[in-house]
């Protein structure tokens, strides 16, 4: 491998021509190839970007021996087959999220990668590269917070459906043969991820949550609709603090944001980032504003991507904890639906 990382990109769609625009971005890396099944959105991407080799049939990119590395950014019905396929094929691999349908398939693609010796990233963790998140660990790994015994995580939207509200395109989302959930697997695996970045190498033992559909509001849905709009999902880990994990696509809420970590020396609150302890008797709060401007995430991620594959190193997005945020969801999915706690030996 040169000192330039070739990458093809599967699937450019929306998400995946935001990949391909940022990897133009990068000094030691380029599109070499792009496949889709939609003729008409791969000619259109091909002649905005002047990429030359494109396919239909994403064998035919993977089959190119100039090809360094690919990332998939299709629906995740078919991440998994994609990603063993491009192992075998001896391609790193960037997947987008969430990873894979349920944790059986993320278990498939991580030990395909490993007997490979190809590289496998997770776009879920695209959160641990911001300013905050970096911030948060440092102050974390110091022992600011001192044990850690309970972590929330929040993401609500007004009203974000992909399918419905956004996207309006891509019903697939709806659908959960296709998209294997709704919110919980589609936006909270941001979350979950950060959790197991910040917190570090927990094992999740069980899952309490609820989900629900039905925010009435007039739609009318002409495909198949049976995923989750709001989920809440109450993690317990072996031998560290527990974790809620709160999520919505539609809420009748104004949209709301929050990570916060509570410690028995301090807590954290990642946004506004405002560190929360006690001197000399008294309550104080310390807020840092990060100030200037940072590179976009998706810039970010594709970077340590690039840079992990061309320094034979892990990237900080591994597959290995896109697998523990699948085990997590699935427990989700099976305690909403059987109304008790689910522990991982039962999926």
């Amino acid at each position: 491998m040169g000192a330039v990382l070739n990458i093809g990109v599967i699937g450019v769609g929306v998400i995946g021509k935001s990949h391909v625009q940022a990897i133009m971005s990068q000094k030691n890396a380029r599109v070499s190839a792009i496949a889709d099944i939609n003729e008409k959105t791969l000619k259109s991407v091909a002649e905005t970007f002047k990429i030359e080799k494109c396919f239909t049939n994403y064998h035919d990119l993977l089959a190119l021996k100039d090809i360094d590395a690919v990332i998939i950014a299709t629906p995740p019905f078919n991440h998994a087959e994609i990603t063993c396929d491009a192992a075998a094929a001896g391609k790193h691999v960037l997947c987008e999220k969430p990873m894979a349908m349920n944790s059986k398939e993320a278990a498939r693609m991580v030990e395909s990668c490993r007997k490979a010796g190809v590289k496998l990233g997770i776009c879920s963790a695209r959160s641990r590269l911001t300013a905050q998140s970096e911030l948060a660990k440092k102050y974390i790994s110091e022992g600011k917070l001192g044990d850690i015994y309970y972590a929330r995580f929040t993401t609500i939207r007004r009203r974000g459906r992909p399918g419905i509200d956004i996207l309006k395109e891509s019903k697939w989302f709806l659908d959960s043969l296709k998209a294997g959930g709704g919110a919980l697997i589609d936006i909270g695996c941001y979350d979950i991820d950060l959790a197991l970045y910040l917190l570090g190498g927990l094992q999740p033992l069980s899952v309490s949550a609820m989900t629900f559909r039905g925010i009435a509001d007039g739609i009318e849905i002409e495909t198949k609709y049976d995923v989750e709009e709001h989920s809440t999902a109450f993690v317990r880990f072996k031998g560290g603090p527990n974790v809620l994990f709160e999520t919505a696509w539609a809420a009748n809420l104004n949209p709301y944001q929050e990570a916060i970590l509570l410690g028995s020396k301090g807590g954290l609150r990642l946004n506004p980032f405002t560190y929360f302890s006690e001197e000399n008797g008294r309550g104080v709060a310390i807020s840092y504003d990060f100030g200037g401007e940072r590179p976009p995430i998706q810039s970010l991620l594709i970077e340590d991507f690039v840079r992990a594959c061309l320094e034979d190193r892990p990237p900080k997005t591994p597959g290995e904890d896109g697998l523990k945020v699948m085990q997590i969801i699935d427990m989700a999915y099976k305690s909403a639906k059987l109304g008790r706690e689910v522990k991982i030996d039962e999926i």
